[in-house]
């Protein structure tokens, strides 16, 4: 998932020279000292909350509290609400374009204030701070999990925890503190029983068909299949294949290089940023056009 692996324990790259102390108000912080040369501790963020209300923005305010010089990335922070399966999805499909040591916070979490636990996760060279509610599916699936963590040391939340914005009350306070150099294991034990939701895989049917759903849809109505690239490859090798994409059962047309290779309003299929099949209407939007949702069933067929 990483470019290259650091030789700095993860919790401290980017945190050498960190000061721990406490607060008049018993939240215990940490000021950070940054060294010439140093490289800022990078913390993503990934949320459900939109940007109609402030939430993102104390979440920030919080981290920053903790860790001045930490540089805040928004992956994205529309992701349907409640879609944890989708946020996994778009978690795991950013992480690998980030630097080894990055802390990444994702907060979809319609069980907030419930039994779930928060969690602090070690997936090759980066760690994730989310809810244990299956947010980290994608990620977890294809990386090596070098440790899960419950988070359960008070001294690195808030003094008050809510029942409603963990991601200000814990997700972000943990993120700051580990940006700023407290090691993972102080956070909480080890466990081994991490919730992991079923993540939908392709097959072929009676009929020799490859088969799979739309997973994303984005901005643009562009449906994000869980069909990859190399599946593409193995079910239909070679130039001389033909490949009809169906959507719900209708005809969408075959697999082009680029949108603008099916013309204004033309429908097909690329292989996406995500190294996805995706499936498009050039400069339209299919989603709406068609009136698909995640889950809505893929099928590739192959002539001569």
């Amino acid at each position: 998932m990483a470019p290259g692996r650091s030789h700095v324990p993860l919790g401290r790259q980017a945190g050498r020279g960190a000061g721990v102390s406490v607060s008049r108000k018993g939240v215990r912080k940490n000021h950070r000292t940054e060294k010439a040369g140093e490289r800022r501790p990078i913390i993503t963020l990934l949320t459900d909350f939109g940007h109609q209300d402030p939430f993102v923005g104390i979440m920030k305010g919080v981290i920053l509290g903790l860790c001045p010089t930490a540089a805040l990335v928004d992956l994205c922070h529309e992701t349907a609400a409640y879609d944890v399966l989708g946020g996994s999805f778009l978690l795991h499909s950013a992480v690998r374009f980030f630097p080894a040591g990055t802390i990444h916070v994702a907060v979809v979490d319609p069980g907030v204030g419930g039994p779930r636990r928060p969690i602090l996760v070690q997936i090759d060279d980066h760690l994730f701070v989310a809810p244990d509610n299956g947010l980290l599916s994608y990620p977890m699936s294809s990386g090596t999990v070098r440790s899960v963590r419950v988070i359960t040391a008070r001294e690195y939340l808030l003094e008050q925890v809510s029942a409603s914005f963990h991601g200000r009350d814990v997700f972000a306070p943990v993120a700051g503190h580990l940006a700023a150099g407290v090691p993972p294991e102080r956070f909480g034990p080890e466990v081994t029983d991490a919730v992991r939701l079923a993540i939908p895989r392709t097959s072929l049917d009676p009929a020799g068909a490859l088969t799979g759903q739309v997973v994303w849809i984005d901005r643009f109505g562009n449906c994000i299949t869980n069909i990859r690239r190399e599946d593409v490859e193995a079910f239909a090798p070679g130039a001389s294949c033909t490949v009809r994409v169906l959507l719900d059962g209708r005809s969408l047309g075959g697999i082009v290089q680029f949108f603008g290779e099916a013309g204004p309003g033309g429908r097909g299929a690329i292989i996406g940023s995500t190294g996805h099949l995706e499936l498009f209407s050039h400069q339209g939007n299919l989603a709406r056009q068609w009136a698909i949702a995640p889950g809505g069933a893929v099928r590739l067929e192959v002539g001569a």
